[in-house]
């Protein structure tokens, strides 16, 4: 596990580090070039391997984004197997990435917020949307199957736009809402016959659309209202404030739910690894969010949404995999149905809205 470990972070650093100003490079490379006209092959051959060596970066920032979320599905569940707390397995997820965040803003590597308190208690409705999404979704993959989780939160953008709607009154052409029909379906086809369906999980997983609609919607808000202490921080700082205000809410919450029964669940529990595995799952939690800000910036919106449609398709064939979760055709069907729902309506979004 520790190799793993060692292993992603240091693709993380590799990629992090890419962040690099670009513009002092190119003057650099202007400096350093001859004055002389060069051959149009040499010119040619030049960006034929710039553009693959763009390719490769945004290969290879997707492929740790995928293994930071499959690697953190796994984690999770093996965690919650042994240990049925989820909301203090979220409270301790929320404290490893708030850690994360001060010791980034301490080590000067991203700028904090410049009033640290001022920032948490203006990101507190934010944070009770993220704080709450979070807990749900441990909820529900701690009582159903990792898979199950992952298609009905393949419902997420129907939330986010029946949100956006009554919260900004952002209203989006038909055809855009037409596309998810196909997911409201496959969901519900896949939801109907699945072999490990679970009501608590179901439950849980529709709480968790319905409170990160709300985080996204509050957060683009924040991001836009001029003069607002949110709207100074780029988005990676802003997430890192969110979740401290997440890790305030959910904490009391969390102890006074399951700290009474805390000695009784861990009694007998021979997992030397398991404190590895919960600090390991929170951290790959947080930079799963990291890494997909690193994508954004070097992709289309359009091409993010598709990668985002297959990192699911990913979680969901890693879950059957580790985990062996049943799934018969019918589930499937259902399952690619809302999947390929998902992809249409991101890409429609964008075209059209």
């Amino acid at each position: 596990m520790q190799r793993r470990t060692a292993l992603l972070l240091a693709a993380l650093s590799v990629a992090s580090s890419i962040e690099a100003p670009r513009s002092r490079t190119t003057a650099l490379r202007a400096a350093a070039a001859p004055k002389t006209n060069s051959l149009p092959a040499v010119a040619a051959g030049g960006a034929l391997d710039a553009g693959l060596a763009k390719r490769l970066e945004v290969g290879a920032v997707f492929a740790l984004w995928y293994a930071l979320n499959v690697y953190y599905n796994v984690l999770n569940k093996k965690v919650l197997k042994v240990v049925k707390l989820p909301w203090l397995v979220a409270t301790a997820q929320l404290a490893v990435g708030g850690l994360y965040s001060l010791g980034v803003w301490a080590a000067g590597l991203r700028a904090g917020p410049a009033d640290l308190g001022a920032a948490v208690k203006a990101a507190l409705p934010i944070a009770a949307a993220h704080g709450a999404g979070q807990a749900a979704t441990v909820v529900s993959l701690g009582a159903g199957a990792v898979s199950s989780t992952h298609v009905i939160k393949a419902l997420e953008p129907l939330f986010s736009a029946a949100v956006n709607a009554g919260v900004n009154g952002e209203v989006l052409p038909l055809g855009v809402y037409a596309s998810l029909l196909p997911v409201i379906g496959g969901v519900g086809g896949a939801v109907a016959t699945d072999l490990s369906f679970n009501p608590l999980s179901f439950a849980a997983a529709m709480a968790s659309n319905l409170c990160f609609a709300f985080r996204a919607v509050c957060s683009k808000n924040a991001m836009r209202a001029p003069g607002s202490v949110l709207a100074a921080l780029g988005a990676p700082s802003l997430f890192g404030v969110v979740t401290l205000g997440a890790l305030l809410l959910v904490a009391p919450v969390a102890l006074a739910l399951e700290l009474p029964g805390l000695s009784a669940a861990v009694a007998g529990v021979a997992s030397p690894g398991l404190a590895a595995s919960l600090a390991c799952s929170g951290l790959f939690h947080y930079l799963n969010n990291e890494v997909m800000y690193l994508a954004l910036a070097r992709v289309h919106p359009v091409t993010l949404a598709v990668g985002n449609t297959l990192k699911r398709v990913v979680v969901i064939l890693a879950a059957l995999v580790v985990f062996q979760e049943p799934m018969n055709l019918a589930t499937a069907v259902g399952t690619a149905v809302a999947i390929a729902g998902v992809l249409l309506y991101s890409v429609l979004k964008q075209k059209l809205a």
